[in-house]
């Protein structure tokens, strides 16, 4: 993904491999000139082991629906933008 392209509104999407295509999806809540934040709305169960344990179910909960600020400078390969501004 081109950090560059990355606008206000967009959904975006945290991939780990072709197996799991997503892991998380976010909206992006702010945008400044160098960075950009990341609202995590969703993310996968299945993956992140929620139905395991009740223990990762409220881990999971308070620590991956967060915000996480990224630098456009060293964009992850693995968010991609999945639409346009909501």
């Amino acid at each position: 993904m081109n950090c560059d392209d990355v606008k206000l509104g967009n959904l975006v999407s945290l991939k780990f491999s072709n197996e799991f295509k997503s892991i998380k999806l976010g909206i992006v809540t702010d945008l400044k000139k160098d960075s950009f934040m990341v609202k995590w709305i969703w993310y996968n169960k299945l993956f992140f082991m929620d139905n395991e344990h009740q223990m990762f179910n409220e881990l999971n909960r308070e620590y991956l629906l967060t915000e996480t600020c990224y630098n456009k400078k060293e964009c992850l390969d693995s968010l991609q933008i999945v639409s346009g501004n909501l």
